[in-house]
């Protein structure tokens, strides 16, 4: 009676069923599904607190330069209208623009710690008379520009001024901190450190709060180049770009040391294809 030889291999005994490979199949689960995304929890946690704040500060310095170009542009507006005569002018107002026919008094003042493009220097204020005698004087504080300041701080820079009659144009500025003391004064030809001594009835100003800027076309007017606000919107913007910077190195911070996001990457794109084992 002959045996049947058994076979060798070892599937050849086995059944081969839906049910087998099926379960095979669930066993091995893929190992890019099976690893979490987030990997460090107080770190995530600290980002998630950072980012929106970032993102906020980023979007205020926007709103800013957008407030600030709405202000530089009823400014241009303001300035680019007829100067009216000062004998017209009610109630000052800043930016409005002025023409005076005058003259100018001995009586002028060095504004100290002044700086245009790096350089320190001074802002001559200086005192305008219009009107006569009949019709009655006025006295108006003009800043006339910006002089360099010399090497030696004792030596104040010549001031030079016409002694004719002078056609001037410029436009209203308030000279900020006006609570002056009584006592306060100041001779001519000296050194200030800001417009509130020359507030007091000293000078017999027809406004004593404010003064006029010359414009740059003032045949009497040195370098002006005024700064109308403190901070231009181009700034503010620059200042967004740097805070969304920030938000944006931080969000890839974030997905670099506190996710498997590497890892993920890594096992999608360079994971061996069934073909190739």
């Amino acid at each position: 009676m002959t045996v049947p030889n058994k076979s060798s291999h070892p599937d050849d005994n086995a059944f081969t069923t839906g049910t087998q490979t099926l379960s095979t199949e669930a066993g091995e689960p893929s190992r890019a599904a099976s690893v979490a995304f987030i990997r460090n929890w107080p770190l995530s946690i600290l980002c998630l607190c950072f980012f929106p704040l970032l993102i906020g500060l980023g979007s205020w310095q926007l709103q800013r330069g957008e407030e600030k170009q709405q202000i530089l542009d009823k400014v241009d507006a303001r300035l680019s209208s007829q100067p009216q005569k000062i004998s017209e002018l009610i109630k000052p107002k800043v930016y409005t623009p002025v023409r005076l026919l005058g003259f100018y008094t001995d009586e002028y003042f060095y504004l100290d710690n002044r700086t245009r493009n790096g350089r320190v220097g001074y802002e001559i204020l200086q005192v305008f008379e219009t009107g006569n005698s009949k019709s009655g004087k006025a006295r108006w504080l003009i800043n006339r520009g910006w002089l360099p300041a010399s090497s030696d701080r004792n030596r104040l820079p010549d001031i030079a001024y016409p002694l004719a009659a002078k056609v001037i144009t410029g436009f209203l500025y308030p000279n900020g901190d006006t609570a002056v003391d009584e006592q306060t004064a100041v001779s001519s030809h000296s050194r200030i450190q800001s417009l509130q001594p020359l507030s007091s009835g000293q000078l017999r100003l027809q406004q004593p709060a404010w003064h006029i800027r010359l414009s740059a076309d003032s045949d009497t007017a040195l370098l002006t180049d005024w700064q109308l606000i403190t901070t231009n919107p181009q700034k503010h913007r620059g200042y967004a770009v740097q805070w969304f910077t920030m938000a944006a190195a931080l969000l890839v911070l974030w997905l670099l040391a506190a996710t498997n996001m590497r890892r993920i990457v890594r096992e999608k794109w360079f994971k061996k294809s069934p073909e190739q084992t």
